[in-house]
């Protein structure tokens, strides 16, 4: 898991990826036969192999905070990049980079600062980050306005190796997951693109860039969910009871996104088959990428799988590792042997018929096309030339066309006036 600390610890506020993606891309290229990143940062690794074409994703920007204003005292005040939860940011050491050094600085509050009691949830806006330094100091250095504030949080296992605390778990799980597939695949003959999207925490921009290039037949999704194990009323806070350590989580519905049933079937057929254990998670809050890559174009049919995570969008971030081992499993076995309801994709240009099935009486109504109206058959109309059908007698055909006497082929004298 060497790997996914490198990736946990690397610097990727949504917006400032170059850190993760220079990771990845090292890491992936030499698993695949193409690779590129796009005019959005997405970077998209190409395995070529047979239809059809797989799209797997997961986003390498986390959460983090902005410089929006530089006191003059040399506070710099904060603006999140995602969906900051300012009590998990309280006390977490943050980088901004200078013109030509990093600087260091601790996230707190005025009144923390100053010692006094914090008796409500201070508001993002509200946090501050100290770096010791004063405004002109600052300024010399070339910190500015719209500087990014990485988190820089130190990796830890915990219980013997098969728990890890970190940041970025969101999502950086998930591209270890995407890398550690493609090293199974490498030789499989299926084609698959690997892509690492940008922006997933301020509105999966990278997500619908790249499908819309890539036009996929079938996509997955790799990201994480909030575990709730620990949780006094697990059933109100998420929709879900999601426990870690208990295997990847399928996702059935979210605040932004309903997976394609016939991707989710077979997901969930290809678990059975390898007895691994799936959660099943409806929330009522959140989305994934997969809500932007389903909508593009003409539709790209998707699905979401989980990592449960516990502490979601802080620097704290705990996950399991038997749930990420099961996630990388499960997926390399449906690309791998991909079922049959998923090998045949559509012919281009041809009209598809749509299937619905009846829960009731189980059975499936089709679309079907319009019938075209018969043409009604014009009626012949009898020859000029004969009278009856009846075959004419060779005498009587002989006199009828009988060349006349010279007498009545002379031409009547014109008569004079």
């Amino acid at each position: 898991m060497e790997l996914l600390e490198r990736l946990i610890g690397a610097h990727g506020v949504s917006g400032n990826e170059d850190d993760v993606r220079g990771i990845i891309a090292d890491a992936i290229e030499p698993l695949v036969d193409e690779l590129r990143v796009d005019s959005s940062g997405n970077l998209i690794a190409h395995k070529r192999g047979r239809a059809p074409k797989f799209m797997l994703a997961a986003h390498m920007d986390e959460i983090g905070l902005m410089v929006r204003e530089i006191t003059s005292s040399g506070l710099l005040l904060c603006a999140a990049v995602g969906g900051v939860s300012s009590l998990g940011m309280i006390g977490t050491r943050v980088t901004v980079e200078g013109r030509e050094e990093t600087i260091h600085g601790i996230v707190t509050t005025r009144e923390m600062s100053c010692g006094e009691d914090v008796e409500e949830v201070p508001a993002v806006d509200e946090l501050v980050v100290d770096t010791g330094l004063t405004f002109k100091k600052l300024e010399k250095l070339g910190v500015t306005v719209g500087a990014f504030l990485e988190p820089a949080k130190e990796t830890n296992w915990l219980t013997y190796g098969n728990t890890i605390s970190g940041k970025a778990l969101d999502d950086r799980i998930g591209c270890h997951c995407l890398i550690e597939i493609a090293r199974r695949l490498k030789r499989v003959k299926q084609e698959v693109y690997y892509v690492f999207t940008v922006q997933e925490e301020v509105g999966m921009h990278g997500a619908k860039t790249s499908a819309f290039a890539i036009r996929p037949r079938w996509a997955i999704v790799i990201d994480v969910t909030a575990a709730s194990d620990l949780s006094s009323d697990a059933e109100q806070s998420t929709g879900t009871h999601l426990v870690l350590g208990e295997g990847p989580c399928l996702l059935h519905m979210d605040e932004g996104f309903i997976p394609n049933t016939e991707l989710v079937r077979a997901i969930q057929r290809v678990a059975d088959r390898m007895n691994v254990t799936i959660q099943h998670e409806v929330s009522s809050f959140g989305t994934t990428d997969a809500s932007n890559i389903s909508t593009v174009r003409r539709g790209v049919p998707s699905a979401t799988v989980s990592i449960p995570i516990r502490n979601v969008h802080t620097t704290v971030e705990i996950a399991n590792r038997k749930d990420v081992m099961a996630t990388i499993d499960l997926v390399t076995e449906i690309l791998r042997k991909p079922p049959a309801s998923l090998k045949h994709p559509p012919g281009k240009g041809t009209r598809r018929k749509s299937a619905v099935e009846g829960k009731a009486k189980g059975i499936a109504s089709r679309v079907a096309k319009p019938k075209k109206k018969a043409k009604k058959k014009a009626k012949k109309k009898p020859s000029k030339k004969t009278t009856s059908h009846k075959k004419e007698p060779a005498a009587a055909r002989a006199a009828r066309f009988k060349p006349a006497s010279k007498s009545a082929r002379r031409r009547p004298k014109k008569r004079r006036k």
